[in-house]
């Protein structure tokens, strides 16, 4: 019979934590790349403002890293629920601001 060990339990725990987190991190990325692709292709077509149609994309660029680390931290502390449904959460948020900007500056109808 094994004994039931509570810090071995929460160091796996958290490694299939930080697993989660850089699948997350290369999925968010991989389409913040496909949505900087699709707002320089918008602004050389339609003659946008550059600073103004690819501020979403670095704003997020830059937001996802400290949104996991937030997380993390989170994590570490106890807050093993909260953390993850804020990670999830605002992995979506950020998702869908990124496709609805890039529908805006595409001209793509709803």
């Amino acid at each position: 019979m094994k004994i039931y060990n509570d810090e071995q339990n929460a160091k796996g725990i958290y490694m299939i934590f930080v697993v989660v987190q850089m699948s997350l991190l290369i999925l968010m990325y991989s389409i913040v790349y496909a949505s900087y692709r699709a707002t320089e292709l918008s602004v050389e077509k339609y003659h946008l403002n550059a600073f103004t149609a690819f501020a979403p994309t670095l704003i997020i660029f830059i937001a996802i890293p400290l949104t996991l680390h937030k997380t993390r931290i989170l994590f570490r502390k106890g807050r093993m629920m909260f953390a993850t449904v804020w990670m999830m959460a605002l992995m979506a948020i950020f998702f869908v601001g990124l496709m609805l900007h890039i529908m805006k500056i595409s001209a793509t109808p709803w």
